[in-house]
Formats: structure tokens, C-alpha cells, sequence
């Protein structure tokens, strides 16, 4: 059904593709249906009694049995993979195991860390857990895992097959990978497994799942580790729009990266030399580094924070194509950073060339002349890099619905977006006294509109703020190009999708307010009726 009228509720007659109430009022695109919203609510019955059936479980295994009254029978019951005391923070005591035999499945329940284990005022909002343990079932915390699996390109953490198996099996042993990262794993994966199944767990689990990860930071993981489970608690904390727990992970992710020298150009003299494809080690690095880098430049174009890694950062990401060309070619986290870095410089060039037209005829014409020159040269070979990269994820996101990965394909849409908004803004500049670009500029703004159009209702969970800012900034092309736009009903349409497609992005993630007032500010040039106030 579509989602109800604000200021008065009235009935809905569900009619495609707008309810009458809606077409009455001439306000067609303030008509938002739910997606398969039968699919969603079997999902969130199925969620809710798994729930219930996990808690009967745990309070029937802690009743007195007729036969062995509080006794706790252990012979036959799962088996924890084993912990060394080195990658293991946690003991078997740590964790209550019973023997069930409901069909919930096996449950244990996690008894929350010591909280004097960690240091005096630090961490988080993640302490508020009102209660010592909390009941989880094994299923769960599988689930939990597989659901990270499926998203970890978009949450920036490239792993190798092994240490996907081991991180897929909840092997606690440190062999393959730390765990740490198994913990985080859990953590924003039961975060997504919510948000994909509408339905919202006992805050209590996540809250122990949480300190867990905590926990377990304390004991000092290796510097990779740690800049994935920083950057992972990020996002964590911004699907919670807790905005000030989600910057402290961003900038002790930063402070890892800087501290520790990490850089994308340490592997480059082994490459060099062995002439082989990138080691796993290099890989796993140049990834964390990406993602690291990714929401760092997000952070900056949508909340205008300031950066936290130094210049000399951009100028190491830029060789990557020629140092690592497969990886910057396959990888989805290094191909969602270099979207963002494109679009970044190509704001940039654009910032310049207003400065340049502001200064001609203020200062030396000959210094004027040369900056001119400089400016074109920039152009042209950014242009170049942004055109071959939009190429890439064409062929990419091609092959990867052709394989039925849903979660990637999602992903490489939102990194087309972006990339493609960077190519609109650059032909954009040329527009005026270019015919050419001025066709490029309209041609590639609604290619991104019809992208736009394939979103599902399900998907604004897993994108990104930043698409808010494309939108807005395909808006105003639109709007700039409009009176040489023959097609008017074609361009309603194309302000209809952006501003439908920013307003769901809104209810799902925090800081798109901006966006979505840029875009009402070109609306009423071209279309009736206004979103900004239902927000």
C-alpha cells in the first residue's frame, strides 16, 4: 500500500500506478508503494517467531528436569570451534551453552564482558544493556555472518576464500582470521539481517554483540584488522544515526592508518619484482585502505567535514590502476572508492573553473592564460579516466546480474551513479558554448535517471547518503538544460524519479535533508507539488 497521507488520513483504494486519493489531489508523485509488502510481512512473522521460539527455548533449558533436575547435559551438544588463548579473548565461561531440543535449534547465551574491562570513559553508547546475558541461537548468529557475507563488498572488506569460510563457519580459533572481525561480523550483520527483514530484535542483542567486538579490540588485533572493524563500526553506527559514534570510528581508523604508515603503495615493489598478481596480504590492505578512503570522501561531500588522511593519499590511490590494474578493474571496494574520488575531482575542476572565469581581466593575463591552459589539460584527462571507468562498471555490473548477485549488482549501480554524475558535471562545464557536451551532459543525466528507476523499496537501506548529493546534482542539469529539452513530459518524469527516489532515501538514512531541499529548489520549474515538507 502506499505509504499514508500526512496530514489526513485517508483511504486508499491501492490503485496502480497512483491511488485515486492521490491523483485526485494532483499529487501523483507523492504516491509511494511498499514493495511486496506481503513477501516483507511473511518475512517479519517468520523473524518474530524464531524470536519467541529462542527465548521458550532458553527459559525451558533453565527449568529443573524430572530426571536431572538443574544438571546440564553436555554430551551431545554443538561443539565450539577450539580457542588458543592468544586469538581467543574469551573463555568457554564466557558463554552458557544448553542442550535444547525445541525447534529453535541450539541457543547459548552470551554473558556481556566485564565492563571494567574497558577503559574509563571510553567506548560507546553500546554499554546501555540492562541485562548480564542475553539469548542467541546459533542460527542467528549464522545468519548473522551470511548476511555480512552477502553485503562485505559494500561494508569494504575483501577477504580470501579461506578466511570467508572460517568467517561463514564462526571459527573463534584465530587460525584463518581474528576474531575480532568474526564479532563485527555478527554485529552489522544482525544490523542488516533487521533491516532486511523489517523487524527490529531486542536491543539487548545487539548491545552484546557489540561489546564483544569491544572486548576483543583490547586485544590488540593486527593494524588491518583494526582499520576493518573501525570502518565497519562506522557504518554500524550510521544505520543507527548515532553520527558522533559513527565519526570517533572514522577518525580511529585514521589515526590506525597514520600511526601505523599504513599506505596503498607499500606492496608496489614486491609487484614490481615478482611480476605476479597482487599478493592476498597486498589485497586485503589496499581494500581497508579504499573503504577507509571512501568514507572519508563521503563524509566530506556530504557533511563538509574535514578530511582525515593526508593529500599525499589521493596521489597514491591514483597509480593504483597502474600498479594494481586487475584489482582496480575487479574489486568492488577499490571500484566504489575511485567512483567517489572521480566525482570528487570533478566538483573540484569545476570549483577552478569558476575561479578562473571570476579572476579574467582582476590579474595578469598571461597568468590567467596559462591557468586556462593547465585547467583543459586537467579536463581532458579526467574525462579520459571517468569515460573509462564508467566502462568498467558497465561490463561489470553486466556480468555480475547475469550471475544473480543481487547485493553486488546493488552496489555497482550505486558506484555507476556516482561515476556517471562525475562525467554529467564535467560535460556539463562545456555545455555552453559546446553542442556536443551539451548532448553528453542531458544524455548521461538520464541515463543516471533510468538506473535510478530500477531501485527497488528494499535497497535505500544499503546505499549510501551520497547518492542524495548526485541527485541533486543531476536536478540541476535537468533544470540547467530544460529549455533545450523538446520533451517536457519526459523531463516531469526524470524530476518525479530523482525527488521520489532522494525522499526514500531520506527515511532510510540520515542527511539527505540537503539534497532533497537542492532538488525542491528546481522542482516548481517544471513540476507541481513539493516532497520537502512530508520529510
Amino acid at each position: 500500500m502506499p505509504i499514508m497521507h500526512r496530514r489526513k488520513k485517508k483511504k486508499c483504494d491501492a490503485k496502480r500506478p497512483y491511488c485515486t486519493t492521490c491523483e485526485v489531489a494532483g499529487k501523483q508523485h507523492e504516491c509511494l508503494y511498499e514493495e511486496n509488502i506481503q513477501r516483507h510481512l511473511t518475512e517479519t512473522l517468520i523473524a518474530r517467531t524464531r524470536e519467541l521460539e529462542t527465548r521458550l527455548a532458553v527459559y525451558e533449558s533453565q527449568s529443573p528436569s524430572p530426571e536431572t533436575g538443574n544438571t546440564i547435559q553436555t554430551d551431545d551438544i554443538f561443539s565450539l570451534p577450539e580457542a588458543s588463548s592468544s586469538a581467543f579473548p574469551f573463555t568457554p565461561d564466557d558463554i552458557n551453552i544448553f542442550d535444547l531440543t525445541s525447534p529453535g535449534g541450539t541457543s547459548y547465551t552470551l554473558t556481556l564482558p566485564d565492563q571494567s574491562m574497558f577503559p574509563e570513559g571510553g567506548n560507546s553508547s553500546s554499554m546501555a544493556s540492562s541485562s548480564s546475558s542475553v539469548p542467541v541461537s546459533l542460527q542467528e548468529l549464522s545468519d548473522y555472518r551470511a548476511t555480512f557475507l552477502a553485503h562485505h563488498g559494500q561494508l569494504g572488506v575483501s577477504l580470501t576464500e579461506p578466511k570467508m569460510q572460517a568467517l561463514l563457519n564462526g571459527d573463534l580459533s584465530g587460525s584463518y582470521i581474528h576474531p575480532v572481525l568474526i564479532y563485527a561480523a555478527q554485529t552489522i550483520g544482525c544490523r542488516f539481517w533487521q533491516l532486511r527483514h523489517r523487524t527490529v530484535l531486542n536491543s539487548s542483542v545487539e548491545s552484546a554483540l557489540l561489546q564483544f567486538v569491544e572486548k576483543a579490540m583490547l586485544e590488540a588485533p593486527p593494524p588491518i584488522a583494526r582499520l576493518q572493524v573501525h570502518c565497519i563500526l562506522s557504518i554500524y553506527f550510521l544505520l543507527k544515526r548515532q553520527m558522533r559514534e559513527g565519526r570517533e570510528q572514522l577518525m580511529k581508523a585514521a589515526q590506525i592508518t597514520l600511526h601505523n604508515n599504513l599506505r596503498f603503495d607499500t606492496h608496489i615493489a614486491e609487484t614490481l619484482t615478482t611480476l605476479e598478481n597482487t599478493t592476498d596480504e597486498a589485497q586485503e590492505a589496499i581494500c581497508a585502505l579504499s573503504q577507509l578512503m571512501y568514507l572519508d570522501k563521503a563524509s566530506a561531500m556530504v557533511l563538509n567535514d574535514p578530511s582525515l588522511l593526508t593529500p599525499d593519499y589521493d596521489q597514491q590511490f591514483h597509480t593504483l590502476p597502474y600498479m594494481f590494474p586487475n584489482l582496480s578493474k575487479t574489486n568492488l571496494v577499490v571500484l566504489r572508492a575511485r567512483s567517489l574520488a572521480l566525482l570528487q575531482e570533478s566538483r573540484r575542476l569545476a570549483a577552478k573553473w569558476t575561479e578562473i572565469i571570476l579572476n579574467i581581466g582582476a590579474f595578469d593575463p598571461q597568468a590567467t592564460i596559462n591557468d586556462q591552459t593547465k585547467w583543459y589539460d586537467d579536463y581532458w584527462e579526467l574525462l579520459e579516466d571517468v569515460l573509462e571507468h564508467n566502462a568498467t562498471l558497465t561490463v561489470s555490473t553486466l556480468k555480475t546480474s547475469f550471475n544473480g548477485n543481487s547485493e553486488m549488482a546493488l552496489t555497482l549501480k550505486m558506484c555507476t551513479i556516482v561515476s556517471l554524475t562525475a562525467a554529467a558535471e564535467l560535460h556539463r562545464l562545456l555545455a555552453g558554448h559546446h553542442l556536443d557536451s551539451r548532448s553528453k551532459c542531458l544524455n548521461t543525466a538520464l541515463e543516471i535517471v533510468n538506473i535510478t528507476k530500477e531501485l527497488r523499496d528494499d535497497d535505500y537501506h544499503f546505499l549510501d547518503p551520497v547518492l542524495g548529493t548526485c541527485w541533486s546534482m543531476v536536478a540541476a542539469m535537468l533544470d540547467q538544460e530544460r529549455p533545450h529539452m523538446e520533451d517536457n513530459a519526459q523531463l516531469k518524469s526524470s524530476f518525479h524519479v530523482i525527488l521520489n527516489s532522494a525522499n526514500k532515501l531520506g527515511h532510510a538514512l540520515p542527511y539527505v535533508e540537503h539534497s532533497l531541499e537542492t532538488i525542491n529548489n528546481v522542482m516548481p520549474n517544471t513540476c507541481d507539488g513539493n516532497l520537502i515538507q512530508n520529510f
